[in-house]
């Protein structure tokens, strides 16, 4: 039976990627089904086929796939509950053909705007190809639910992979002084761990022999440290933390700045303002970066966007926080200025990103407070 696709399937990298055929390409032509639009799916990025009386749905119908690339595609479709239903389309001849095309289970998701496949591919293309060479990896070790559980994690690893080949180069060595000898995946789920085997161009210009490294595949995150200039007040928040706890730390909560991983379509600053609504509620006016970079790179690869954002606090505005979704249980405190120094100072604070955010600010706020 012959394939009807409509949606993110339509950029053939993609699709290159999913179905594992380079040739699917030469597979294709066009077509349409009457009666219906594609709309972006409510709260996704993704579109799917809604009944719309006198609309058409255009799309493409993909001819001579052998059984491993639908296993493929039927694993990647139902990850987000998506199985393949037969209905007719017109091909480009005009003529009617029998096909089958991944619907959404009932219910299961909610039509929004007509989706804009352009704009999706100039904003998501490329980071969800990338995103979908990971999910296709775990095709024999996770069960397409389980895969989509677990891909936004994976959109976000691919979102930061994308953001750091944007980054300007510096001077001196780059990656192509690096030989990547075999790569192994020694762990897959909300966090990968990957183990590697490669060599390194020496300071004499030499190649090191081969070394193993094993690293934490971390996502880039924003962090912002709410400052408000006139009343002179700082607003940090306390979570508990499994890594103190495994650790052996006796207090495994910690006080912090709001900070939380940058979804994919998202910039930095976009995602410090959402976090600061999620876990403190408070809205965020001018952010100032104080620094992006790595937090530990020998162990991982979480990269750190560091701001201070000025805002408003006023009494009453320290609180219990967090998304409930992500199992976040999050209290704000507000502190004058002169109580957090002090704390600062005195060592009492055990995040690095708040020590950096905390003395930044003391370097800087009477120019903020002048401007205020």
């Amino acid at each position: 039976m012959e394939l009807f696709l409509f949606g993110t399937l339509l950029h053939m990298p993609l699709l290159e990627a999913v179905s594992g055929d380079a040739d699917v390409a030469g597979k294709v032509s066009w077509a349409k089904r009457e009666d219906y639009s594609v709309r972006r799916v409510a709260g996704q990025v993704f579109p799917m086929m809604y009944p719309d009386a006198g609309a058409v749905a255009e799309g493409i119908i993909v001819a001579g796939l052998d059984d491993t690339a639908l296993a493929r595609l039927d694993y990647y479709e139902k990850a987000f509950g998506y199985n393949r239903e037969h209905f007719t389309v017109i091909d480009a001849d005009g003529q009617p053909r029998e096909v089958t095309a991944y619907l959404p289970e009932p219910d299961r998701w909610q039509p929004a705007e007509p989706w804009d496949r352009e704009g999706w591919i100039a904003t998501m293309g490329e980071v969800t190809v990338m995103t979908a060479h990971e999910a296709m990896s775990v095709m024999a070790t996770m069960t397409a639910p389980e895969m989509g559980q677990t891909y936004p994690q994976m959109m976000a690893r691919a979102s930061s992979k994308q953001r750091a080949r944007s980054s300007g180069q510096g001077a001196g060595y780059d990656s192509s002084d690096v030989d990547l000898i075999v790569a192994r995946q020694q762990h897959v789920g909300f966090y990968n761990v990957e183990e590697v085997d490669l060599a390194f161009r020496r300071f004499d210009g030499t190649m090191s022999e081969p070394v193993n490294r094993t690293v934490f595949i971390g996502v880039d995150c924003a962090m912002v440290l709410p400052y408000d200039p006139v009343r002179d007040r700082v607003l940090v928040v306390e979570q508990f933390r499994t890594g103190a706890y495994l650790r052996g730390d006796p207090n495994p909560w910690t006080i912090e700045p709001i900070a939380g991983r940058i979804d994919p379509g998202e910039g930095p600053e976009e995602a410090a303002r959402r976090e600061a609504l999620e876990e403190a509620g408070i809205e965020i006016g001018a952010l100032k970066c104080v620094s992006a970079a790595y937090p530990s790179p020998g162990t991982t690869t979480e990269h750190f966007f560091v701001y201070i954002g000025l805002c408003d606090l006023p009494d009453g505005t320290a609180g219990i926080g967090g998304a409930p979704q992500e199992d976040e249980d999050i209290r704000s405190y507000v502190m004058d200025w002169a109580a957090f120094d002090t704390a600062l100072n005195a060592g009492e604070f055990r995040l690095l990103p708040l020590l950096v955010a905390g003395h930044w600010l003391a370097r800087n706020r009477d120019t903020l407070r002048a401007s205020a």
